[in-house]
């Protein structure tokens, strides 16, 4: 290319070049690589073109955009390498449980840049149109936007408890809850179909109700007005018929839905009453959630939120659980700290009904210890459930370090007990490097199951059941034609389950792609054909390394 050219029609010739070959031509002249190097013009594009011209607010105030080119390229090649790193780690897991405190994500953190650029490059892989590519990558990004909401979540809870704001802080639960379902409102941190502005809407109920109080009302007769105007105006009612849903134990979803349980109900009440200038003392009672205030004749006297703010005695407060038979104890009538409110709403969604979610159950349960272990660490009996899940699970949860409670031998024991555990979970995917010929069905193939008639994806198999003899009686194996002695395949089901299948009950069929939560832990893509083992799939069976 002649030098006499303009330099417009030379940049506008290198704009249809490649980068592989732009920086081929930068090592021939000074020439080429002084112009390359310096042409914004070059470098806009081809920021625009590789998708990271949106990963950094100030990329269009950016001086030298081959070096801003340079920086988030090498910024996305290190999260993507990260995130193949995961998937090698998980593969084996159980629960795909992401800790940002380890050395290898700390960066992340540690680097505000870092951080946004992770953020939105992993939102906007997640926001593809195309959801048959990059599996992994998008399995990984879901779970790594997932613990960084969670870890901002903490972090703000920290400063709520010291304000003593339950509202703030049940909301912040609700944040948390939302995060560990997968709702993308929450990690993509974008308004959902379904919401309401809190903030507005208990201003509003606020407003409503000053506009009905008289000068130097007493407590009782504000007791009153917020009674009208929160159930009868607003509307808020108690939920009867789906008592344990776990929407119940959601503020925000409370006041959008106006049907919630006692101590949501309470929450809101209490917050609307500390605008309104009361004092209302949380109380923890058993089985039925209340506030305290003392009244105009100087005693205390109880508030029953879920009954419409009905006003109780002490005696009274007894008879609301008869068949429980609970002891007038003096410790149920006591005000309670707003982080025990906080611990009772996420026990609550323990033993809630998760309904309406298609997401890994065991992940939200999980996700509900690891907030205790920041809200409570020193619930010995928390500590000790959570240790014994993530045992049942075979896994090892770091955040258990978080529980003060737990002593160190105690914590060496665990770490003994969940290695061996999570060996044994290695083992049930031993490293394959041939394929036999009785192994009639291929890895990322989809089949039909003869008898139950659900479709899957293959991701492994076994030459013979491998499972122990307890589960071969209890799935009726020895009523199959070859029984055990046949090849077993480990499947990924369109009903969001994992199975354990004899080769005798699988049929070919028509290929579709199999909207399973786990998909991408072992396939990177699907064709329209078949789904494409990933990486870590091939590091286990490695005759597949030659596809």
């Amino acid at each position: 290319m002649h030098r006499d050219l303009p330099l417009e029609l030379v940049e506008q010739i290198f704009l249809r070049l490649p980068l592989s070959d732009l920086v081929r031509l930068t090592t021939l002249s000074t020439f080429y690589h002084d112009l390359i190097h310096h042409s914004h013009l070059l470098w806009t594009h081809h920021l625009q073109k590789s998708g990271l011209l949106g990963l950094s607010s100030d990329i269009q105030n950016s001086p030298n955009n081959l070096n801003k080119f340079k920086r988030l390229y090498g910024f996305v090649k290190e999260l993507e390498e990260t995130l193949e790193t995961l998937s090698h780690d998980h593969l084996h897991s159980t629960i795909i449980e992401i800790d940002l405190e380890t050395d290898q994500l700390q960066s992340y953190l540690q680097d505000p840049e870092k951080r946004e650029i992770a953020y939105r490059h992993l939102s906007s892989l997640l926001h593809s149109s195309n959801k048959f590519t990059n599996l992994t990558q998008k399995l990984y990004a879901r779970y790594f936007l997932v613990a960084q909401t969670q870890l901002g979540i903490i972090q703000d809870l920290a400063s709520c408890l010291q304000t003593s704001s339950v509202f703030e802080g049940s909301l912040l639960v609700s944040r948390w809850v939302g995060a560990s379902l997968g709702e993308s409102s929450i990690i993509h941190n974008i308004k959902p179909t379904e919401c309401i502005p809190v903030h507005e809407t208990i201003e509003s109920i606020v407003n409503q109700c000053r506009g009905l109080l008289v000068p130097s009302a007493t407590i009782e007769a504000v007791l009153s007005v917020i009674n009208r105007v929160l159930y009868q105006d607003f509307g808020l009612k108690k939920n009867v018929d789906n008592y344990y849903d776990v929407e119940n134990n959601r503020v925000d979803r409370v006041l959008y839905k106006k049907t919630g349980i006692p101590i949501t109900i309470a929450i809101i009440y209490h917050e609307v009453a500390s605008r309104l200038g009361l004092t209302l003392s949380l109380v923890n009672f058993p089985r039925h959630f209340l506030l305290s205030f003392e009244s105009s004749s100087g005693t205390t006297m109880y508030i029953d939120c879920f009954n419409e703010g009905n006003i109780l005695s002490r005696g009274q407060c007894l008879g609301l659980c008869p068949i429980s038979m609970i002891a007038d104890k003096d410790c149920y009538f006591e005000s309670t700290a707003p982080a025990n409110v906080l611990e009772r709403l996420i026990r609550n969604m323990n033993f809630a009904q998760v309904v309406h979610v298609s997401y890994n159950r065991a992940f939200f349960a999980l996700n509900l210890y690891k907030l205790l272990s920041y809200l409570a660490p020193n619930d010995y009996e928390s500590a000790v459930h959570a240790m014994n899940f993530s045992l049942d699970l075979r896994i090892k949860c770091n955040f258990l370090q978080k529980f003060s409670c737990i002593e160190p031998d105690v914590w060496s024991k665990y770490c003994r007990r969940v290695s061996q555990a999570s060996e044994s979970l290695k083992n049930q995917l031993r490293v394959k490097r041939s394929k036999p010929s009785h192994i009639k069905f291929n890895i990322g193939s989809v089949m039909l199951h003869k008898r139950y008639n659900y479709t899957c994806v293959l991701y492994g198999w076994d030459e013979r059941c491998m499972m122990n003899e307890e589960w071969q009686v209890r799935m009726g194996i020895a009523s199959l034609e070859f029984q055990g002695n046949q090849p077993y395949y480990r499947v990924l089901a369109d009903d969001d389950s994992e199975r354990y299948v004899a080769q005798e009950n699988l049929l070919g069929t028509r290929s579709v792609f199999i909207n399973h939560g786990d998909v991408g832990k072992y396939f990177s893509l699907y064709d329209g054909e078949r789904f494409v083992p990933n990486s870590a799939l091939k590091s286990v069976y490695t005759y597949l390394q030659k596809d």
